[in-house]
């Protein structure tokens, strides 16, 4: 065989075997890189996930409060009218005996004036029956 021929068989099978190791490491090292984004995607959607959950205990957490503050602010609605309603009913209570007060007074007033009337009337019958007394000895003597 020909040196030259030698010479291209050599270097074809030097470049074949060179592209062969090259392409080996470089899948290898692709393989590793890839792995290596595999892992820091899992890793991102962790933390991902961490975040949803930390955002949704912060949510679930404001919610609550806010459920505390409108517990609080119904606590004190509901006092402030419950307050409310018992000065109302006091003041209503006072009005009533009052008015109830003055009408017991005005009827105590009438039944003494009705009680002199009727001292009156019984005076005045009194009166009567002893004229018609007088009248009737009168006309009976006669």
């Amino acid at each position: 065989m020909d040196a030259g021929v030698l010479t291209v068989i050599i270097t074809t099978i030097s470049s074949i075997l060179t592209g062969l190791a090259t392409w080996l490491v470089s899948r290898k090292k692709r393989l590793v890189e890839l792995e290596e984004k595999r892992l820091e995607l899992l890793q991102k959607n962790e933390e991902i996930e961490h975040m949803k959950m930390d955002s949704s205990k912060q949510i679930m957490s404001q919610y609550q409060e806010a459920l505390d503050d409108l517990k609080k602010r119904y606590d004190e609605r509901f006092d402030y009218l419950k307050k409310e309603y018992e000065i109302r009913h006091e003041d209503l209570k006072k009005d009533y005996e009052r008015k109830f007060q003055r009408l017991a007074e005005e009827k105590q007033d009438e039944i003494a004036e009705l009680k002199k009337e009727v001292e009156s009337l019984k005076r005045n019958l009194e009166l009567w029956k002893g004229k018609y007394r007088d009248l009737k000895k009168y006309i009976d003597q006669q």
